[in-house]
Order: C-alpha cells, then sequence, then structure tokens
C-alpha cells in the first residue's frame, strides 16, 4: 500500500515537473525574422559547423536559446529542425533572453546587413569583425569591402582601437579566409 502511495505522488511529481518543463519551454521562445538576404543555418554556434539550411529575408523562427551571439532556432523548415544563426541578421523582440547591443551597436549591424554586398557579419570582438561576401560579390573587392566595415566599426567604438576584418568563404572557416583588412 505505502508502495502504491510513493508510486502515485512520484508519478505525479513527474508530470507536475514535465508540465511546468513544457510551460517554460512556451515561455523561453520567441517570434524572430531573418534580417538578411540570405543567411546561413548552421548545426551549432559558430562559423566552423556544417550549414544545414538557409534562410531568406523575411523568413520567420522561433528563437529559444544563445550562445555569445549565436541564436539557437527552430520552426524554419517542416522537418523541425533545430540550428543557428548569427544574432545580428535576426530580428528578435525586445524581450529575448540576451542583453541586446547598444543602438550605436545595432545601427551599424543595420547599415551593414543593408550593404547588400555582405551575407553575414559577425563581431568577435571589440577590434575583431568577421564578414562573409554576398551571392555574386566578386572577391577582388573583398579587400575593400573589409576595410570600409572595419573602420566602420572603429568608429563606433573608439578611434583610438585598430579593427581587423578578416573575410571568409561562404562554406565556412575550414577553406581558410579570404583576406584580411585592418583599420588603422
Amino acid at each position: 500500500m505505502c508502495r502504491n502511495i510513493m508510486s502515485i505522488i512520484l508519478g505525479g511529481l513527474l508530470l507536475l515537473t514535465s508540465s511546468l518543463g513544457i510551460a517554460d519551454e512556451s515561455r523561453r521562445s520567441w517570434d524572430a525574422t531573418i534580417s538578411a538576404r540570405t543567411l546561413n543555418v548552421r548545426s551549432g554556434p559558430g562559423e566552423g559547423h556544417p550549414i544545414v539550411s538557409k534562410l531568406k529575408r523575411g523568413d520567420g523562427v522561433r528563437a529559444f536559446d544563445e550562445d555569445g551571439r549565436w541564436v539557437h532556432i527552430r520552426e524554419f523548415d517542416d522537418t523541425g529542425a533545430e540550428g543557428w544563426v548569427h544574432r545580428s541578421f535576426v530580428r528578435l523582440p525586445k524581450e529575448f533572453m540576451a542583453p541586446a547591443f547598444g543602438e550605436a551597436e545595432n545601427a551599424f549591424l543595420e547599415w551593414a546587413s543593408e550593404r547588400g554586398d555582405l551575407s553575414e557579419v559577425s563581431v568577435e570582438a571589440d577590434d575583431r569583425i568577421s564578414i562573409v561576401l554576398g551571392d555574386g560579390v566578386a572577391a577582388e573587392r573583398a579587400d575593400a569591402i573589409a576595410r570600409e566595415v572595419a573602420c566602420a566599426w572603429r568608429e563606433l567604438l573608439d578611434p583610438k582601437v585598430d579593427v581587423t576584418a578578416t573575410v571568409w568563404p561562404e562554406s565556412g572557416p575550414d577553406a581558410g579566409w579570404l583576406t584580411q583588412m585592418r583599420c588603422p
């Protein structure tokens, strides 16, 4: 009898705990919209992870976690897959779990995403930016684009800091960078 009562209590606690987890899961996800013309969805949080899908501007997703500047998403296709996208190309609501950039940083990222010649911009540190050229942008333009982006970020932060912009191929960092330019 005591064993049956314990089983019922443990079963009830398990149900309560799992239903709280479901409620917490729905509370911890937000509607988001892709702002880049084309955006790679990666299997993990970083450019070193394989591309698992591509999204386009205006696509809706559910954001539910983050790791640094990478946002964990789902509901971007019919398979129920999950993936990671860089935060700078996802419009998230103000109440999203992570602290947002300030107005100046957001203005920079908006400027970068509207240029039309970049598919990804990643702020790695105050003095390092990673970019991926957009589809159809000639590799010969990489130096000029990298310098322009690095100088724009430098002017935003601190004119005394040298900023380096690294241009990566669309396939990711495994192939090595295309160029690095510094804004002194």
